[in-house]
């Protein structure tokens, strides 16, 4: 698409609106100056022809008609007139009457437009009655005259001419200063957010930090967009140092776990050894590279869970019972083993909608923690709960609990509260973070509460199947060894 520039588009779309609406206003002040015009005009014309009626004398004849005196006539020169009496005769005329103007301009009184030869005119008749032979005892001979007068309309399309060029120079001058006033003004009122997009120009993989400019703040329209920008931005950031963290922590693990393979093999070699220290060697190997590979597995499942869907895909559903009661059945042996007593409370028909392998991830990643921090004698409890639109379950367990301190970072990705932990029990410290990007991405959630000495409560919430039921608990203990 090609670009354009959104100042000269607005001038342009409000001098193409003010054009027509000048346009508009022209035509009509133009219409308007036509009456007005055509007025006078018309009151021009019968002002003339009154003054003929003036100059209809007595011919002082015997059948005592009237003539048309011509002395007494001041009459402009082209203007058209013939007088007529009763009888239809004309008794008084210009030198260019045609008689053509009586059939143009009729016996009305209203001024008429018309054409003669390559002319306009406009004209008019006027009805009068003269009086002659007044005495003083006498009143008079009334003698009825019909006049007939017309005049050029070239005046009055010159008037004309003159309003139209005034009206359309007026308009152009209007429109040149406002569009120099609106270009200097919308230039004006786009500098914050050229000066927001400079700002924002300014953002590289090495200057994350964005700050908008505080003229851009009192913008109204883009303040929204400042604010948007500075919330974007700092999310970009922390998702990058969060990503770089990741990464830095996770080469680390990789690099620790290597060195300690690559040591064991250095030292199997450094001299000869027996068949059974070979054996041994190579078992703490094995042991290693598989710790490795559960390393490797958590982080891509870790990068499977967090990576954005460019769809919302609507999740399985999955029946919490049966999920949670085989991850249960499968974290019995080491229930059994570390001597931890492990209870299980579900609801008969409590569904979420997540997928199955996703909610088993979920279990498995909690219990094994609360079953490795919980001393033998303990119990860890397995709780389903359900209410209207979500289900949760929850794992208590009665062990060491966790330091208030650290409990804001526990979802933190290989964070591990107490350094001191053995390699076999604190894991790569990737199984919570694991549990708050499955349980976010079902749209959930997951809590976790503790008070050191008295054990520790995480709790995933989970949307509701819109078809589970609560109905009766079930409570079962699967191991009390």
């Amino acid at each position: 698409m090609k670009p354009y520039s959104l100042t000269r588009r607005l001038v342009v779309t409000v001098l193409l609106v003010e054009l027509m609406l000048a346009a508009a206003a022209t035509g009509l002040a133009l219409l308007y100056e036509r009456q007005q015009n055509l007025h006078a005009f018309d009151l021009m014309l019968r002002g003339r022809a009154d003054s003929l009626l003036g100059a209809v004398q007595d011919a002082e004849d015997a059948g005592d008609n009237v003539m048309l005196d011509p002395k007494a006539l001041d009459l402009p020169r082209g203007d058209l007139y013939g007088v007529r009496n009763e009888s239809g005769r004309v008794v008084g005329s210009s030198s260019n009457w045609n008689h053509a103007v009586e059939q143009a301009v009729g016996e009305q009184g209203s001024g008429r437009n018309f054409r003669l030869g390559k002319k306009w005119y406009r004209g008019l008749a006027l009805h009068g009655v003269r009086q002659i032979d007044i005495g003083d005892q006498k009143p008079g001979i009334a003698r009825p005259v019909v006049i007939f007068y017309a005049s050029s309309l070239k005046p009055f399309w010159a008037a004309m001419s003159h309003a139209a060029k005034f009206l359309v120079i007026s308009n152009f001058l209007i429109l040149l200063f406002t569009a120099g006033t609106l270009f200097i003004l919308l230039r004006r009122g786009m500098a914050p957010l050229q000066e927001l997009a400079g700002a924002a120009a300014g953002i590289s993989s090495n200057a994350l930090q964005f700050r908008a400019p505080p003229d851009a703040f009192a913008v109204q329209e883009l303040a929204v967009l400042a604010h948007a920008l500075e919330s974007a931005m700092s999310r970009l950031e922390k998702a990058f140092v969060q990503q770089q963290i990741f990464v830095h922590d996770a080469a680390h693990e990789l690099k620790t776990a290597v060195t300690i393979i690559k040591s064991s093999l250095q030292l199997l070699t450094s001299r000869k050894r027996t068949a059974a220290e070979y054996e041994r060697g190579l078992e703490l190997c094995l042991s290693d590279c598989a710790r490795m590979e559960d390393l490797v597995q958590k982080l891509l499942l870790l990068a499977r869970v967090e990576q954005p869907r460019e769809e919302q895909v609507t999740a399985s559903e999955t029946n919490l019972n049966e999920c949670l009661r085989e991850v249960a059945e499968q974290m019995e042996p080491l229930a059994t083993v570390r001597g931890v007593k492990l209870a299980v409370n579900l609801e008969e028909s409590a569904t979420a909608r997540i997928a199955f392998d996703d909610c088993a991830t979920l279990a498995t990643n909690l219990m094994v923690n609360a079953l490795q921090h919980t001393p033998a004698g303990g119990i860890v409890m397995l709780r389903v709960q359900a209410s209207r639109g979500m289900t949760s379950f929850r794992v208590e367990d009665s062990g060491e609990g966790i330091p208030k301190e650290d409990l804001p970072r526990v979802f933190d990705r290989f964070y591990r509260g107490d350094p001191s932990r053995s390699r076999n029990t604190g894991g790569a410290g990737l199984g919570l973070a694991i549990c708050k990007a499955l349980a976010e991405g079902a749209g959930g959630q997951i809590e976790i509460t503790s008070e050191v000495g008295r054990g520790t409560i995480a709790e995933v919430t989970l949307p509701a199947s819109d078809e589970g039921r609560i109905t009766r608990p079930l409570q079962e203990v699967l191991s009390d060894r």
